[in-house]
């Protein structure tokens, strides 16, 4: 610990510090383990975590009437 970080709250020594929170830190390298998941970086399968759908049919979006 830093001695003059030593009665500072959590939040305000992440950002004096520019260090991401413990949360951040954890979603950050799910992320990364989902890439290298479906990247067959991993030794994990894909099959263990993930069921891809087979449907090739995608989501329409429609631009509002307002909109060039």
């Amino acid at each position: 610990m830093i001695p003059r970080f030593k009665n500072v709250p959590y939040e305000k020594r992440l950002k004096e510090l520019k260090l991401w929170s413990l949360e951040d830190r954890r979603i950050r390298a799910d992320l990364i383990e989902v890439f290298k998941i479906t990247h067959g970086l991993s030794l994990l399968s894909l099959d263990t975590f993930f069921v891809l759908d087979t449907d090739s049919r995608t989501r329409e979006v429609k631009k509002a009437d307002n909109e060039y």
